[in-house]
């Protein structure tokens, strides 16, 4: 029977085992990297400076030489004719050709002035900088949204530690209160109120479950992780080890947001490709000039023992002008400044919102770290009174109002605390996503390399 008990016990033991083992640990670092790597904006971005490069090989191909070899057959069904008078004056038709034509053409091209080409070239590289600053873009937004979920998810599960603490108080409370109304220490009501407040607390253990589940599912989403593995958080949202200010002041972070924010990069990158666009409309106020030159091999035959080629070749300058276009090109050429115009505006609009919405945020850091300060010492106090208040209770001079006075007290503290440690992890991850300094380009510029600030 021991025997059967104990190999009971094991197979019974196995299903948790394999549910530990299927259990993904996931620390914030793990869940940054897991999704720089499967976000579809990423990979859509990284395809952008695929097609980018590409561009920019296209814009060079201009300036190359072309060559073109074509070749035709042609059957005569019915050869053409032309008419030719006779000496007794009357006009009759004569065929001319052969049955079959077969010819081929070699025909280089080459570019020798347009004053677009050189442009254009500078203009495609240009698009390649913008498409790899839509990468560090969409990299800051993909690292905010991941430390968002993950510190939700955080934050939902202290949440849920301090609900369950404050249910077990409420239930040891219940058992004091039941016993010393039995002995007759304390009157009924004592008991029926402590099992009320135990009651109350049951739906906001449960309500504060199912936040942290929903918590999690949002956290698997936005970091990619597939499957119905259940998900262990290995980081805590805990106060800083220190509160010395650890992100710059409002001045250098400005500069910092100017030099390095991927939004403001890319819209100095437009302004720039619109100012060469004008360029480019205005190149067609010049001549084109291209060099050509062709060889050509053709005969004509009815038998194939009558085939012989005769070759012709020659070579030249294309000039070509644009003399009038009805003021086309002028309004193609206001086109381009009035979007100069339009992008030196953009780039001081943006600028002035993100340094306000800069400045906002250094405040929140801030606030948040005075809140945690205070706090420190609100939990000490509501700790003491409510050791106090079940002291007291015990010893038969409290009351069970003051105990769920106190313990609601100190639940309340620790959620403002975490609360505020949840605020400042969290501005200044907004802090980091704004300067754009953490996100940076690899070495050959086709992929992002993410810095994590230290202590996030």
């Amino acid at each position: 029977m021991k025997k059967i008990l104990i190999t009971l016990a094991a197979f019974l033991t196995l299903p948790v085992l394999a549910s530990a083992q299927d259990t993904t640990r996931l620390s914030l670092g793990d869940a940054i990297n897991a999704a720089i790597k499967t976000n579809r904006d990423l990979q859509i971005a990284r395809i952008m400076i695929a097609n980018s490069e590409a561009q920019i090989d296209e814009a060079y191909a201009t300036a190359y030489p072309s060559l073109t070899l074509t070749s035709s057959y042609q059957r005569n069904l019915q050869r053409q004719v032309f008419y030719f008078p006779g000496a007794d004056g009357i006009t009759r038709p004569i065929k001319i050709g052969s049955d079959n034509v077969l010819g081929a053409d070699a025909t280089v091209n080459q570019i020798v002035y347009n004053g677009a080409l050189s442009t254009a070239v500078e203009a495609a590289k240009e698009y390649g900088k913008i498409s790899r600053q839509s990468l560090r873009t969409q990299a800051g937004q993909t690292v905010l949204d991941v430390k968002r979920a993950y510190y939700t998810a955080l934050f939902a599960r202290e949440a849920l530690r301090v609900n369950e603490t404050l249910l077990a108080n409420a239930e040891e409370n219940l058992k004091n209160a039941q016993l010393q109304f039995k002995v007759g220490l304390r009157p009924e009501f004592d008991a029926i109120r402590a099992e009320v407040q135990a009651a109350n607390q049951r739906p906001v253990v449960i309500q504060s479950r199912d936040n942290y589940q929903q918590a999690i599912d949002n956290l698997r989403l936005v970091v990619g992780i597939t499957g119905d593995n259940p998900i262990a958080l290995t980081e805590s949202l805990t106060r800083p080890v220190s509160l010395d200010k650890v992100e710059p002041s409002v001045a250098e972070a400005r500069t910092i947001l100017d030099r390095n924010n991927a939004q403001l990069q890319t819209l100095k990158l437009n302004e720039k490709v619109n100012e060469l666009l004008v360029k480019i409309k205005k190149a067609d106020y010049l001549p084109s000039v291209s060099f050509i030159g062709r060889y050509s091999l053709s005969t004509q035959f009815d038998n194939v023992s009558d085939i012989s080629f005769q070759p012709t070749s020659f070579v030249g300058l294309n000039l070509s002008y644009n003399l009038f276009s009805g003021w086309r090109t002028d309004a193609q050429v206001k086109e381009a400044q009035f979007q100069v115009e339009q992008s030196k505006l953009r780039y001081d609009q943006a600028a002035q919102a993100l340094s306000t919405q800069l400045g906002i945020v250094l405040r929140k850091v801030d606030y948040a770290r005075q809140r945690i300060s205070t706090g420190d010492l609100t939990i000490n106090q509501a700790q003491r009174a409510y050791t106090i208040a079940t002291t007291s209770y015990r010893a038969g001079t409290g009351t069970q109002l003051a105990i769920n006075d106190a313990d609601l007290a100190l639940a309340q503290a620790k959620l403002n605390q975490l609360n505020a440690v949840y605020d400042f992890d969290m501005a200044l991850s907004e802090v980091e996503g704004l300067l754009g300094d953490h996100y940076q380009l690899t070495d050959d510029n086709a992929n992002i390399k993410y810095e994590a600030v230290p202590g996030q």
